[in-house]
């Protein structure tokens, strides 16, 4: 996207102006989305192209934007933002070669070869599932996107020329059921790849979801409202590890780890069960979080966040590793060209335990088990507390689920609710999440867990006070 010499150029200004580090970030993005909401079907598409163009000195980011791909255009916007460093430094010549370039996942159906025929077929037919499911089913809305970001990424550390090619593919459904009054219940599900067309065939087809979403509204209509008070929860596997995600990862993010978070100087210090262990992986074939390099040009890796209960590494850029004298994660992450990099978590899992998942519910006398935390809620990263509501619950009566709860939500604080996980399944469900994860700027997320309790949490509800007993 731009050529060698102009590369070489712009990164020779910065470092001749009294950078210490300086990086390009070329990109072009195509994006398509469709959204079906109660038979109404829109469409839209737009692309995307620019330059982000970065200097580090003194641990302080230098960022400008060029949205154009004009060599003379491109220098002159670097010359700008080297102007802003103030020192003159000494002359340099950084001399790019090119670098490796691996696939983390290259897909086998790119979507930009399908039709907006077939695509718009594809959500007319899962919507009218939807609608077929049930007469109880009140509102639907289903949407699809993908899109396609080239990247180019050159360093003055490396001094390599990288390219990668990010090509997500999402698609989740919303459904409202109800039965009478006014009441609605929600049901949901939903998945994102960075894989083909492919990725929505066998179990993660639009029928499946479509289907998966619509009993979860339906049976929620059953529900009754969630008792309140201090109990045992079991969480079941899978996308619930967002929870967290929130509750928990972002305190282990470098630049809210100065910030005073609540993991904040802890490291090689237990903070929680030793028998967890959380990772966060950007090699996870075809997953949200994964890519070959991050946005700063760091190898994808796979980095222990949490060993048996000792926390092992915080997630870093490159500009929070310099700052706390350690090595980058590969965790430097931005939404586009627009944004400079900064600590993001990727795939994010509590590793698989021990224990039978069977036997987690059967040895919880009384308690709730979280079927589907949503979103993962609100936290206050410093404090470590946090909020999430439960969209789909049941309880447990001596050792068996019994009745489905509405109406639920969970506060604690992270690393208190890590230190009461008391058992821990062998049944590891990783979750290629639909949503994002927004600080400041919106990237996509994978999670993933194995059925787990927590001795006790503070649970909400309208239902009568919880009396019982683990």
């Amino acid at each position: 996207m731009i050529d060698e010499q102009t590369l070489n150029k712009c990164l020779n200004i910065l470092l001749s102006a009294g950078a210490e580090y300086a990086d390009i970030f070329a990109e072009k993005g195509r994006f398509y989305s469709s959204l079906s909401d109660d038979r109404k079907i829109s469409t839209s598409a737009h692309e995307q192209a620019g330059v982000g163009i970065r200097a580090v000195k003194d641990n302080a980011d230098y960022y400008m934007v060029c949205e154009n791909f004009n060599p003379n255009r491109i220098i002159e916007t670097t010359r700008q933002l080297s102007s802003g460093l103030r020192l003159s430094g000494s002359e340099s010549s950084v001399i790019l070669k090119a670098g490796n370039n691996p696939e983390v996942y290259k897909p086998i159906k790119d979507p930009r070869t399908i039709s907006l025929t077939e695509k718009v077929g594809m959500l007319k037919e899962a919507e009218q599932s939807a609608w077929d499911f049930s007469d109880k089913i009140k509102q639907v809305s289903i949407h699809y996107s993908d899109f396609n970001r080239e990247i180019q990424f050159a360093s003055s550390e490396e001094q390599e020329i990288l390219h990668k090619n990010l090509a997500l593919i999402e698609f989740f459904i919303y459904v409202y059921a109800g039965d009478k009054g006014d009441e609605r219940q929600l049901g949901r599900a939903g998945k994102s790849f960075y894989r083909g067309w492919e990725a929505f065939e066998g179990e993660n087809s639009p029928q499946n979801l479509v289907n998966e979403a619509c009993e979860q509204a339906v049976l929620m209509l059953e529900a009754r409202d969630c008792p309140s008070g201090e109990m045992p929860v079991v969480f079941a596997p899978g996308g619930n590890g967002v929870l967290f995600h929130e509750s928990c990862g972002h305190g282990m993010e470098g630049d809210l780890v100065q910030k005073g978070s609540s993991f904040a100087g802890l490291i090689d210090k237990e903070v929680c069960s030793n028998k967890i262990t959380i990772k966060d992986s950007g090699i996870i074939s075809g997953f949200p979080g994964s890519f070959s390099f991050d946005d700063e040009g760091i190898e994808s890796q796979e980095t222990t966040l949490i060993e048996n209960g000792i926390l092992r590494s915080y997630l870093h850029s490159r500009m929070t590793a310099r700052q706390m004298n350690t090595n980058p994660t590969g965790s430097g992450r931005r939404q586009s060209y627009r944004y400079p990099p900064v600590p993001r978590m990727r795939n994010t899992y509590i590793e698989a335990g021990s224990d039978d998942p069977e036997e987690i519910i059967k040895s919880t006398k009384r308690g709730l088990y979280a079927a589907d935390v949503g979103f993962g809620g609100q936290v206050d990263v410093v404090t470590g507390r946090f909020i999430t509501s439960i969209i789909l619950g049941y309880m447990i009566e001596d050792g068996k689920l019994t009745y489905p709860v509405k109406g639920a939500t969970i506060t604690g604080i992270g690393i208190e609710t890590l230190k009461d996980i008391d058992m821990v399944g062998s049944d590891l469900v990783m979750d290629p999440s639909s949503g994002r994860c927004g600080k400041g700027q919106e990237v996509p997320i994978g999670v993933g867990m194995p059925t787990l309790r927590v001795k006790k949490l503070v649970v909400g509800g309208a239902g009568q006070s919880f009396e019982g007993s683990e």
